[in-house]
């Protein structure tokens, strides 16, 4: 029989997709950068935190290869539009139980001219394919509409080779519309993932999913000894030397009631009523009548719940993805202290995962509000070791960043806006906002502390909802409010919040009340102006974010002003 000897592809002999004006080239634009705000919890010894990169993500990557990052990240989660067709909004309401709906917000266009969707990808997978660590890994979410023209795109990016597997995740279950519909119902998603190449050796960590059993379905499906609940194996190449140890140990099973057998002198174990002896392996007791199996995960992902089966983890932002996705994502293909990049933020799931697991992250949106919402949630890896006292109870919010045991949970964060003279970006919501919405702030300084008072807030634009909604707005003003942040030493471009309040979920309230070191400065000679100033930022529950600055109060005094 004569062997045949592969020849090597050709890149002309690959399949490929075609789209009008088609190119799979790119230069990377050369955008500026502007801090815009930064969130430092003190630290001793602490490591600068991640980055928020606000503006388009292809001016932001550009923004990254020139600023060194080609090749060093590990590992790149990508949910981008799905060329839907469809225009998202997100629903406002206000805070707290039993709150109603105030009416919708636009969150963003899901809307592509024939090709210009494949080519907005192209252009983006090009430069995260520079970035990519030569052992790294991409991950693409899509679903059922693009997932085939994408699947073809990044193996002619990446070439054919570096196609590692599919996912297939279910996201929802049937119900509703879905139960009556033809020709099968859309309930899963795709996540096509690649290495940087083929020679590329990327990180694995064999995940495990955790399937936890009554006793009564336990006794259904396996055997029982004394020992507990368990199922066999074929020993397969098992030595006798190990067969001896597992018999030692009570873990081989002889079938038709019979025993094991150890004969020493053939070296060989059998069974004394014939059949094969098997090794047998015990479910974990988890508590009285509950038993935990671990199973190895496939490509099928149908034990991860969407987001409508965990609300506490919910955002209001279209398309959100939960963390125990992101999880299984980040535990697979990452290591602690690695980069990782998510160039459609949205929500912030990958980032805050990436913060839980002790990696380094990069975000990156065109839209403040998901700038924003990642922030906040970012945030929150620390507060939420910290959780703030209700004003009703009389309690204040002291900022301390140090959780029960002396550590944090997160180093902070910088906002940067990067833009080019051909894509001009407006800066932050809260540098060109002139509105009319007003806040009630009461200041006292005593030594070098900070008390800072919300006694009333007012947006015009929940008023005009509410107006609209033909409802009332409730007297408590913090069921307005989505966050509070605090800047107690704000220099008129940066926003460098010691504090920031953006409670989790749709029911918890902001503190209202915060006591804050205030930062060591040099010693101001005599007869000069302190020009020192505290910037209290208000985000509210439509997204809208409204700045007051007040100059700092003397020692021992308590200005109050209606802004």
């Amino acid at each position: 029989m004569t062997s045949r000897t592969q020849k090597p592809v050709r890149v002309d002999d690959r399949i490929s997709l075609h789209w009008p004006r088609k190119r799979l080239r790119i230069k990377p634009s050369l955008p500026a950068a502007q801090q815009l705000e930064c969130f430092s919890p003190q630290r001793a010894g602490a490591e600068e935190g991640g980055l928020l990169l606000y503006g388009d993500n292809l001016d932001a990557l550009s923004w990254l290869l020139a600023n060194g990052y080609a090749g060093s990240v590990r590992l790149i989660y990508l949910d981008p539009p799905y060329n839907s067709n469809r225009a998202y909004a997100s629903r406002i309401r206000l805070r707290g139980k039993g709150q109603p709906t105030l009416g919708e917000v636009p969150a963003y266009e899901d809307v592509w001219q024939p090709g210009a969707y494949l080519q907005f990808l192209a252009d983006r997978l090009l430069l995260l394919r520079q970035l990519l660590h030569p052992d790294g890994t991409l991950w693409l979410h899509c679903d059922y509409r693009m997932q085939a023209h994408l699947l073809l795109l990044l193996s002619e990016i990446f070439g054919p080779e570096s196609h590692l597997n599919t996912v297939y995740w279910r996201s929802q279950t049937m119900r509703g519309a879905k139960v009556r519909s033809r020709f099968f119902p859309n309930s899963a998603q795709s996540i096509h993932i690649f290495r940087a190449s083929h020679r590329g050796k990327p990180v694995w960590n064999a995940p495990k999913r955790e399937v936890v059993l009554s006793e009564k379905a336990a006794a259904e499906q396996y055997m029982r000894d004394d020992h507990g609940f368990f199922r066999t194996s074929d020993p397969g190449a098992y030595s006798f030397e190990s067969l001896k140890a597992l018999f030692d140990d009570g873990r081989l099973y002889a079938p038709y009631g019979g025993r094991v057998v150890i004969d020493e002198d053939s070296r060989k174990v059998s069974a004394s009523n014939g059949g094969n002896i098997g090794v047998k392996y015990y479910l974990t007791r988890k508590s009285r009548n509950r038993y935990v199996l671990n199973r190895p995960v496939d490509n099928l992902w149908d034990d991860i719940v969407g987001l409508g089966t965990v609300p506490g983890e919910d955002e209001n932002y279209p398309t959100q993805k939960t963390e125990g996705l992101l999880r299984r994502v980040l535990e697979s293909a990452s290591q602690p202290g690695d980069l990782v990049l998510d160039p459609f933020v949205g929500s912030g799931t990958t980032l805050t995962v990436a913060q839980q697991l002790g990696c380094n992250w990069i975000g990156c949106d065109s839209a403040w509000r998901a700038v924003r919402t990642s922030a906040c949630r970012l945030s929150r890896c620390w507060t939420s070791q910290n959780p703030s006292p209700s004003v009703s109870e009389g309690g204040l919010s002291t900022g301390d960043p140090r959780a029960d045991n002396g550590s944090l949970a997160v180093c902070g964060y910088s906002i940067l806006r990067l833009s080019t003279e051909d894509s001009l970006h407006p800066g932050a919501p809260w540098q060109e906002r002139q509105d009319n919405a007003k806040a009630d702030i009461l200041l006292e300084r005593a030594a070098d502390r900070l008390t800072i008072r919300i006694e009333g807030f007012r947006s015009p634009q929940l008023h005009r909802m509410a107006s609209r909604a033909q409802m009332p707005l409730p007297r408590d003003w913090r069921r307005q409010v989505r966050a509070v942040l605090l800047d107690t030493d704000f220099d008129g471009e940066t926003l460098r919040p010691s504090q920031i309040d953006a409670p989790a979920g749709k029911n918890d309230l902001v503190a209202g009340a915060y006591s804050s070191p205030l930062p060591q400065r040099p010693p101001i000679p005599a007869g000069d102006p302190a020009d020192r100033y505290v910037a209290i930022l208000i985000v509210d529950v439509a997204g809208e974010e409204h700045l007051f600055v007040h100059p700092l109060p003397p020692r021992q005094s308590i200005p109050q002003e209606n802004l």
